[in-house]
């Protein structure tokens, strides 16, 4: 397979999700922008909130793909659950970390 027939399913598998990205990418943004304007360290309560943000959204996944959590049985879903819960805590900590500054 060439490198353009890899880049083509890639890019007809993102298709959907475009928008969600967008979105996503947007929210990071304009959290960004808003800290810009608040001086100060993050408050202490981010890296926790984060953290139980993580692993709620970790623990909802499954629900998400109408699956469940007892289908997570081979290491590669373990793994898949985890990164899931690791990608969302830091793209949390991300968002509030600018948004809960202290003076």
């Amino acid at each position: 397979m060439s490198i353009e027939q890899i880049l083509v399913v890639m890019l007809y598998t993102l298709k959907p999700y475009v928008v969600w990205i967008v979105l996503a990418v947007g929210v990071l943004v304009a959290a960004q922008l808003v800290g810009l304007k608040r001086p100060g360290k993050p408050c202490r309560l981010v890296l926790p909130a984060s953290l139980v943000i993580g692993v709620v959204v970790a623990l909802l996944a499954p629900a998400l793909t109408l699956s469940k959590l007892a289908y997570v049985t081979t290491v590669t879903d373990w793994i898949a659950l985890v990164g899931i819960g690791v990608a969302a805590a830091i793209y949390a900590y991300l968002v509030l970390s600018p948004l809960m500054r202290r003076s």
